[in-house]
């Protein structure tokens, strides 16, 4: 099955409320402390292979950097990328200019397959993981 964009349902809510997720919260490249994520309106998700990608937060000084949890395979991974434009409204997910911090960089993991689930995760989300804007606009990922 292949990625889609779903808003979720209360009980989904529920589920992933279930699930503990945490995550890193970063300033000036230094970290804050560990938050727990409240459950989402809508993921990216590869249900079949329960794979999911979830948009945390822009960086602060730095708004076309957006940070993502990729729940891949029963591993956590918190991923960043830059967003840019092109042809008017077509999404381009680049390699970050400014990580949130050194610890947390591009590739985020070495195992087979990771990537290409990441990048078509990222492809399926688009822009604010809306389905009807993915519809007319094109996403790619230049990794």
């Amino acid at each position: 099955m292949a990625f889609i964009n779903e808003e979720l349902t209360k009980e989904q809510q529920e589920e992933f409320n279930s699930w503990g997720i945490t995550y890193p919260l970063y300033g000036l490249g230094q970290f804050l402390r560990e938050v727990e994520m409240r459950p989402p309106q809508e993921w990216t998700v590869d249900k079949e292979r329960k794979i999911y990608l979830l948009r945390l937060y822009p960086l602060r000084d730095y708004y076309e950097e957006n940070v993502f949890i990729f729940l891949w395979h029963g591993k956590k991974y918190i991923v960043q990328f830059r967003e840019s434009f092109e042809n008017g409204n077509d999404v381009i997910w680049n390699i970050p200019e400014n990580y949130m911090s050194k610890d947390i960089v591009f590739p985020y993991s070495e195992e087979e397959g990771f990537i290409d689930d990441l990048r078509d995760a990222l492809t399926a989300y688009g822009d604010y993981g809306e389905v009807e804007e993915n519809e007319k606009n094109r996403t790619r990922c230049n990794f």
